[in-house]
């Protein structure tokens, strides 16, 4: 069993995984890619890192209370970035782009769904919930700017 502070994970670990998964495209865009993925990449290397920034206005808002609720019991452990995500096929083909990046917001908006699921107090249930909506929100913009930049 897991025990996690609400704190914990919006100015630590949440952030911390945005700059993560920003700094693994910013690893691809260092290397030749095509125009296309170029620009989708900068956008996902700006966008997380926006996130991770969001995170810290995010629990400005906040009330106390909710920011230090322990969640108790976890049974899942707030994720790790996956690795394998990205490959050689993401610097040529915008679609295995995306696909990696909606793999990154995916495993966030399991863990917030989950975290509201077992969470005991309401308020922070409704915290974690509105972090998987704005998580889902952007990654549906994500997929709308890929698709814009695939009729290019």
């Amino acid at each position: 069993m897991r025990f996690e502070q609400t704190r914990t994970i919006l100015q630590k670990l949440a952030p911390a995984y945005h700059r993560r998964v920003s700094d693994d495209f910013q690893q691809l865009a260092e290397g030749e890619v095509s125009p296309r993925v170029r620009l989708m990449l900068d956008y996902l290397i700006d966008h997380e890192e926006h996130r991770a920034l969001a995170l810290g206005e995010f629990c400005h808002g906040a009330p106390h209370k909710v920011l230090e609720h322990w969640l108790k019991g976890l049974e899942v452990n707030f994720p790790q970035v996956p690795s394998g995500l990205l490959d050689e096929s993401s610097r040529r083909d915008l679609d295995q782009l995306i696909k990696a990046a909606v793999g990154y917001k995916q495993v966030l908006i399991n863990y917030y769904q989950y975290a509201a699921e077992h969470c005991t107090d309401k308020p922070t249930s409704n915290l974690f919930e509105k972090l998987r909506n704005q998580e889902d929100k952007a990654m549906k913009r994500m997929i709308r700017h890929a698709q814009g930049l695939a009729d290019l």
